[in-house]
């Protein structure tokens, strides 16, 4: 999924969830999603998953020179 999809997903989520969902920061709406879609795996595959992400996080900063992370 590219950025503009995931802007796409998080509109959707947040107007499946209602109004006081729409209320919140978009980084708030955004932490529900992404919590709620950890909660779909269980304990181990979610720290995997945050392991991860903030290993591709860092990796994808401007200031960054691209490393390929090993696959895991």
């Amino acid at each position: 999924m590219n950025r503009a999809g995931a802007q796409k997903a998080l509109t959707a989520y947040v107007g499946a969830c209602g109004p006081a969902e729409a209320e919140e920061p978009e980084a708030w709406q955004a932490s529900d999603l992404m919590t709620d879609v950890l909660l779909l795996f269980g304990p181990d595959a979610a720290d995997q998953i945050l392991h991860r992400v903030h290993r591709d996080y860092a990796a994808e900063q401007p200031d960054v020179t691209p490393v390929y992370p090993d696959t895991d």
